[in-house]
């Protein structure tokens, strides 16, 4: 591990963790909410509503981070939003899942973390990534979501979205990241954008995140 710090080696760690996860998963259910960890179709599919809540989409480039098998593709399908979505995942096992389901779309395997060189995108999102810590210490599972949020803001032209774990909850699991709303917003609008809006009205005990480059209007 010579030339890494200790720091870079446990983030490295840690995605190679949260790959193992998803894939087994993968491999139980196959591609379904339940492959990707989701408790159901539905809660999965109030999500993405929720997600797709930071702006008019129509028209803008779409990238979907933890893809996963392109479920978001799908309900941008059903719900006729004409958005030129592409997604990427650390898993090519996700990946080939995802094209299989959807051939001809971009799908593609980058950890954004560490691909120095790539494109923008109008709007850049992500569904459920930030939720899972496994037995990763807290802190570096914040340094990793505070990594990527400044890593998709970095890419977007437009704005980004993303969910959390509230830290309002009556239960916990050692397995799950949960966060301070309050925490979350000063670190967007202290480090990517000050104009940042958080939804906490759906019916999870989590929230979305956008992010914007400019007021929307």
């Amino acid at each position: 591990m010579s030339g890494v710090s200790p720091t870079n080696a446990r983030l490295e760690e840690l995605k190679r963790s949260v790959v193992r996860h998803y894939e087994s998963r993968l491999s139980e259910h196959g591609p379904t909410a339940q492959g990707m960890d989701w408790k159901d179709e539905a809660s999965q599919r109030l999500r993405f509503e929720v997600l797709c809540g930071l702006c008019d989409l129509s028209g803008l480039s779409l990238h979907d981070v933890g893809c996963g098998s392109g479920h978001l593709l799908d309900y941008l399908l059903e719900q006729s939003i004409d958005a030129d979505y592409s997604g990427s995942d650390l898993s090519a096992e996700m990946i080939a899942a995802a094209r299989r389901r959807h051939p001809g779309v971009s799908f593609e395997r980058w950890d954004l973390l560490s691909e120095p060189e790539l494109p923008t995108f109008d709007v850049l999102m992500t569904s459920g990534l930030f939720h899972v810590r496994l037995d990763q210490p807290e802190e570096l599972w914040q340094e990793f979501v505070e990594n990527m949020t400044r890593r998709m803001f970095a890419l977007c032209r437009k704005g980004i979205a993303f969910n959390l774990i509230s830290d309002q909850v009556d239960y916990r699991s050692d397995v799950l990241y949960y966060s301070d709303p309050g925490r979350v917003l000063d670190f967007c609008r202290r480090e990517l954008s000050r104009h940042v809006a958080i939804r906490h009205d759906y019916p999870l005990y989590e929230y979305t995140v956008y992010v914007y480059r400019r007021a929307e209007g």
